[in-house]
């Protein structure tokens, strides 16, 4: 097994890889052909001794994937051919007020009203339903017991949320090039000919994927707001979002070190994000490899 840190993303109707400072973009359009686009973007641990370090370099890394990431599913949005349906009289009235950034606004409006909607599901909705709880928050244990019961429902929130969205066909064909990104990392780090043949026998299931250090950010995050006195509901929504970036670089270092040790208790940690990734990743048809593909010949030398 060849050892290698390439990584993507699906994206609509497209893959992004991403491999050292290459990253590239496929996308099929609805005539057929795939649109691949190649940029170079030298990573910040790589441009800062201060970003290499442990636990600081893991929260640099999931702000720097989210923002190409979030720009390379903008970018495909609009490389995608849609139907256009007749523009109602809001759509003609925004059309005159931004011109040609219309789509543009509408993307990143869409962006902070996601951002806003998981702030409320993911944070204050399992605070709010853990302060009915009866016990006392005010002493050590009643405060740690609020935390862990607060994280127990956020995790419970977050697979009900990830199933509902699976059934929908939009998001259900993201799943599909999802599993296509992996089949065909797979197959270059099995040193195979990286053909659709090769690639689509592997399983969608990948040790390194984000799904799976998504799950191990929930739990170090029960771990660690467990520590934390309880309050409010909005000043603990503060502090955890205040903690965000020391939770993803803790469990950026335990999701590396669970990817290249074989001790079992710390594999047993990503074992729940790779079960998750049967939901994440479907089984994707020879066209969506196909495109998953032309992107990783695109940032790989062979």
């Amino acid at each position: 097994m060849r050892q290698c840190s390439v990584g993507g993303e699906a994206l609509i109707e497209g893959v992004m890889m991403r491999n050292g400072n290459k990253i590239a973009t496929a996308v099929r359009k609805s005539n057929g052909e795939i649109v691949v686009e190649i940029t170079e973007h030298e990573p910040l641990a790589k441009r800062f001794f201060l970003f290499r370090l442990p636990v600081i370099r893991g929260a640099v890394n999931m702000i720097e994937s989210m923002v190409i990431g979030m720009k390379a599913l903008m970018d495909s949005a609009e490389k995608v051919d849609i139907e256009e349906e007749e523009e109602s009289g809001f759509e003609k009235f925004l059309k005159k007020i931004f011109g040609d950034k219309l789509f543009q606004v509408m993307l990143y409006s869409s962006v902070v009203v996601a951002l806003i909607f998981g702030i409320c599901l993911f944070f204050l909705l399992p605070n709010w339903i853990a302060g009915w709880f009866g016990f006392d928050k005010s002493t050590t244990g009643g405060s740690i017991l609020a935390n862990l019961i607060e994280g127990l429902i956020r995790v419970i929130i977050f697979l009900m949320y990830v199933w509902l969205v699976s059934k929908n066909k939009e998001i259900k064909r993201v799943f599909e090039y999802h599993g296509a990104e992996h089949n065909a990392i797979y197959a270059y780090e099995s040193m195979e000919e990286l053909t659709v043949e090769n690639a689509i026998k592997h399983t969608t299931l990948h040790p390194r994927c984000g799904t799976t250090y998504l799950f191990v950010v929930i739990i170090t995050s029960i771990i660690l707001f467990s520590f934390v006195k309880w309050r409010s509901p909005l000043v603990n929504m503060a502090l955890r979002l205040l903690l965000l970036p020391l939770v993803a670089g803790v469990a950026y270092e335990i999701f590396k070190l669970a990817a290249k040790t074989g001790f079992k208790p710390l594999r047993a940690i990503s074992y729940p994000g790779l079960m998750l990734q049967k939901i994440t990743t479907q089984p994707p048809d020879e066209s969506q490899v196909e495109v998953a593909l032309a992107a990783l010949k695109a940032v790989v030398d062979d």
